[in-house]
This record gives structure tokens, C-alpha cells and sequence, in this order.
């Protein structure tokens, strides 16, 4: 793979992770308002769904379009496995949590937490990467805060850590390469 695939790959999984976690970050957000102000909607269909639904299919076609070359598509297999395996991780979880009534519902984040930690601590074994270490670690330190949070509140701090420690890390990173470049050309 030549740099400028490698860039373009960085780019284009930069570019769906910072959508993502934006996405999730808005989605927590409204369900905290919606709790917080007993809105009467039904936050599952229209909040979750139709984003969560649309945003994967913007997703699919996203990278239907860019990933073309057997290059990109190999340098992903690794990091799809490990994501999409905490993935199913956490939908398993959310089901379960949603079937057993005796388990508080706001412990979701905590758990949805737990695994984004272990994914990016994989990852970061996978990639050799320092911010991937970092958000993990410090996904696991927030799974914690949220577990003895488990209310109202943990939708909200969820939505913080999304941001904090999912979505700044790529954008530092995809402003990095950028400054370092425009540096060099000013010496």
C-alpha cells in the first residue's frame, strides 16, 4: 500500500468515526433531555432508530464507494473484526438488559463503556498506537465512573466521554499530519 492509500484509508475511517461518535453523542443526549423533561415521545423509534438507521446506511454507501482496492480492504480486516465483534458484544448486551427487567437500564452506558475500552485496547495491540491506548483506558476509567453512576445522568457523561474520548482523539489526529506539513513548508 503507497502513502497516499494509506492516507486515504486514515482519512475515510477518521472521517466514520468522528461521524459516529457524534451521531451517539446527539443520540444520548436527547434521550437524557427526553428523560430529564418526561418529553412524550417515543425516544427508541425517533431518536435512535431513524438516526441509527440512516447513519448505517449513509455508512454502507460511504464505504461501498471509497473502499474499491484490495489494499484498503485488507488493512481493515483486523480492525472490522475487532469492532464489529464489540459491536454484536454490545447489542447482546442492550437486549439483555432490555429482557431482564431486574437490571437498571441507565447501566447501559457503563457497559456499552466496558466494551469500547476492551475495543480500542485491542486495537491499540492491533496498531501499535498510544491514542489507542489512551481512550481505552480512559473508556474504562468512565465504564467505572458510570457503573456508580447507573442513573438519569450517565446518558449525558455517556455523550461527554463519546466526545472526549472517541471523537477529539481522530480529530487531533487528522489535524496533526496538517500542521506538521504547513510547518514545513514555512521553514
Amino acid at each position: 500500500m503507497n502513502v497516499s492509500d494509506h492516507t486515504t484509508t486514515h482519512n475515510n475511517n477518521s472521517l466514520i468515526v468522528i461521524l459516529w461518535g457524534l451521531i451517539f453523542a446527539k443520540c444520548f443526549a436527547l434521550e437524557y433531555f427526553v428523560q430529564v423533561y418526561a418529553v412524550p415521545i417515543n425516544s427508541a423509534l425517533y431518536i435512535w432508530t431513524l438516526t441509527l438507521s440512516m447513519a448505517t446506511i449513509a455508512t454502507f454507501v460511504f464505504l461501498r464507494l471509497k473502499i474499491q482496492k484490495a489494499s484498503l480492504q485488507q488493512s481493515l480486516q483486523l480492525n472490522l473484526l475487532t469492532w464489529g465483534s464489540s459491536v454484536i458484544a454490545m447489542l447482546i448486551s442492550i437486549v439483555v438488559v432490555f429482557t431482564t427487567q431486574s437490571i437498571n437500564p441507565y447501566s447501559i452506558p457503563s457497559l456499552l463503556a466496558v466494551f469500547l475500552g476492551a475495543s480500542y485496547l485491542v486495537q491499540s495491540r492491533l496498531n501499535r498506537t498510544l491514542c489507542d491506548t489512551l481512550s481505552g483506558s480512559g473508556w474504562l476509567i468512565g465504564a467505572g465512573i458510570l457503573f456508580a453512576q447507573s442513573a438519569v445522568e450517565s446518558l449525558m457523561l455517556f455523550a461527554f466521554l463519546i466526545l472526549a474520548l472517541s471523537v477529539l482523539p481522530v480529530v487531533i489526529k487528522m489535524i496533526r499530519p496538517k500542521q506538521t506539513g504547513q510547518q514545513a513548508s514555512c521553514h
